[in-house]
């Protein structure tokens, strides 16, 4: 697999016309998506996304990318310490080594949304599942380096709950008083909380929408890849906390996963708990990095991006999968 790999980013290179930029020696075997999946990715990202106008979004005369990830070890551990020669990024098939800077991420700050799903779907859990929110309302009310906000969605209308005063008596009262009812408006309410950020947002804060949810729909309007466009296209991390069976082999399951790391978040079940789920996001952040390199194409629209170890063929980068570039209005 490992040859193979290189020798498809070798061919891209071709493709591109594009010498300046060498080929990758290897790949690791190790990574998510298996070759077929990758090589169609660009296609079926450029389908999701070009639904949307998103806000990730470079127009004529730009010059410079910009992309935050984080990376992770074989055993899912946050690494401390990321240097340019670790990895190469693909940018719309182009393989690109030769970076402009790389640093530590300066935002510190969290703007957070939960977003739960409080349909019938959920119902069997859903008091103890409702816990979790409470929880990280608790967490996040306490510090000064955060805001969180609350929606809730069930039947025709997402609704929010609290914005920015989640940790006062009323709020809580609010979270308590919801019942799993109803049908269930997954990309409803994810395009919502899309909309919402965007109005929404604190200046230097990290926005994040954490999905408590089993990954179902029922009911919505909005398509899976309009509600995965409108999410991206803020540019927010999407965490997913799977109120699903415990096995975690569920259609919902699986979309929850693919969710959240098509936006450079993670996946986490219920069972891992609020608490968890809260440290690894601020692990996330902290341990975040943003690598800056010239644009490598003027092709106008869907530009795909990931980011593969260099050397250690372990290591997995997450970040978002991909930014718009179009002429200037």
């Amino acid at each position: 697999m490992t040859g193979v790999m290189a020798r498809y980013l070798r061919a891209l290179e071709c493709w591109q016309g594009l010498p300046k930029f060498p080929s990758m020696a290897s790949l690791s075997h190790r990574q998510t998506w298996s070759l077929p999946l990758l090589l169609i990715l660009p296609f079926l990202l450029f389908a999701v996304c070009k639904a949307e106008d998103p806000q990730v979004t470079y127009r004529t005369g730009t010059s410079e990318v910009r992309v935050s990830f984080f990376a992770t070890d074989e055993n899912g551990r946050l690494l401390d310490k990321v240097t340019k020669d670790d990895f190469a990024v693909v940018d719309g098939g182009i393989v690109v080594r030769d970076f402009r800077s790389l640093a530590r991420s300066s935002e510190t700050a969290l703007d957070i949304v939960a977003l739960v799903d409080t349909s019938e779907s959920v119902a069997p859990r859903f008091r103890a599942n409702l816990q979790h929110v409470v929880q990280l309302v608790d967490a996040e009310s306490s510090s000064a380096s955060g805001v969180v906000s609350v929606i809730q969605f069930a039947g025709l209308q997402p609704a929010v709950l609290c914005s920015g005063d989640c940790g006062s008596a009323s709020a809580e009262q609010k979270i308590q008083a919801a019942k799993a009812q109803g049908p269930t408006p997954l990309f409803d309410a994810l395009t919502y909380t899309a909309q919402f950020i965007s109005e929404h947002r604190t200046a230097g804060a990290r926005q994040v929408i954490i999905l408590f949810s089993d990954g179902n729909d029922t009911i919505s309007r909005a398509s899976a890849r309009e509600a995965f466009a409108a999410v991206a296209g803020t540019g927010a991390l999407l965490y997913t906390v799977n109120l699903g069976a415990s096995n975690g082999e569920s259609p919902g399951a699986s979309v929850l996963q693919q969710m959240a790391e098509a936006t450079g978040g993670r996946s986490f079940s219920a069972h891992d708990g609020t608490s968890n789920v809260l440290q690894a996001i601020l692990a996330d952040l902290r341990s975040a990095y943003v690598v800056s390199y010239a644009l490598p194409s003027h092709d106008r629209g869907f530009h795909t991006l990931q980011i593969l170890p260099k050397h250690n063929l372990n290591l997995r980068f997450h970040c978002r999968r991909g930014y718009f570039y179009e002429e200037s209005r």
